[in-house]
């Protein structure tokens, strides 16, 4: 079992279990009939390294709240799950994550006395993959039907950054990860995945199947409890005094610059993400020396 649970953290899908049947008949068992009244979800649309992670922590630290760290829960629908069984695999995947110390990509998101990998009473329920998600919309629109028909009252976060900053986030992480030296080419590479996400998120929210709610990382930051209220609020869940202190205990006060540490960026390609910027409304103001 637990070579499985090393592959759905791994970013990938259910596709890639052998066999599958294991997780299906996992969460059959475990469902409960109570799951199926939930009718209130909350998921992200975005691109990778955009602050999701930390802002998904913050939410499944609630009472109320279970919103799973990477599940991929749209790969669970393209594999047949139903809801309850989703909702079970959402609860698991927050079980799991708690269990590992809710520590990712070198980071802790631990919030002191939250309900992270456990519920007082559920209400909503959720997933943090954005990366992934937009890829769905893309391939497997109709799924997004699917998803609705489960939660009716339903809200696509859209979390992002200073493009500059994520694109090389995503460089340096992948330059790692293939254990090579990236090049211009690459970085020209990461831009055009980027902007062909943003591409997509675009599209997403002009089709109006869900409530939409785009949130610059930087004004979550400045603005944390403001957005972690206005958030669950939207749901009626009660948002108390001593949970906003406790999420915002573990934040930074600004996003790290990752883009001062490439030296690849020069001019030409710094004009290259300004004109790629333009094609939607979400990137307006954001410059590369801010």
């Amino acid at each position: 079992m637990e070579r499985h649970k090393q592959i759905v953290t791994k970013n990938r899908t259910i596709k890639d279990l052998n066999p599958s049947r294991y997780w299906y008949l996992r969460s059959k068992l475990q469902s409960k009939a109570a799951y199926g009244t939930v009718d209130k979800g909350l998921f992200f649309i975005g691109y990778p390294r955009s602050g999701h992670s930390v802002l998904g922590a913050l939410l499944d630290a609630h009472p109320e709240v279970v919103l799973s760290h990477e599940l991929d829960a749209m790969a669970f629908l393209d594999a047949g799950f139903s809801k309850r069984q989703l909702v079970q695999m959402i609860i698991n995947r927050s079980r799991q994550f708690a269990k590992a110390g809710n520590q990712w990509m070198g980071y802790s998101y631990k919030v002191p006395g939250g309900y992270q990998g456990r519920t007082h009473q559920l209400k909503l329920v959720g997933d943090k993959r954005g990366g992934t998600t937009t890829k769905w919309f893309k391939q497997s629109p109709k799924l997004f039907d699917k998803l609705k028909a489960m939660f009716p009252d339903t809200l696509f976060i859209h979390m992002y950054r200073n493009p500059f900053d994520s694109i090389t986030t995503s460089f340096f992480r992948s330059q790692k990860r293939r254990g090579i030296d990236f090049d211009q080419t690459d970085l020209y590479r990461k831009a055009d995945h980027f902007f062909d996400h943003a591409r997509v998120i675009h599209q997403f929210e002009e089709q109006a199947l869900f409530d939409f709610h785009s949130i610059r990382a930087e004004f979550f930051l400045e603005h944390p409890k403001e957005v972690l209220r206005s958030l669950l609020n939207r749901f009626s869940v009660e948002v108390s005094d001593d949970y906003l202190d406790n999420c915002t205990s573990i934040l930074f006060r600004k996003p790290p610059k990752r883009r001062n540490e490439l030296e690849l960026w020069d001019r030409k390609t710094i004009d290259y993400v300004f004109q790629r910027m333009e094609e939607t409304s979400y990137f307006s103001g954001y410059t590369f020396e801010d």
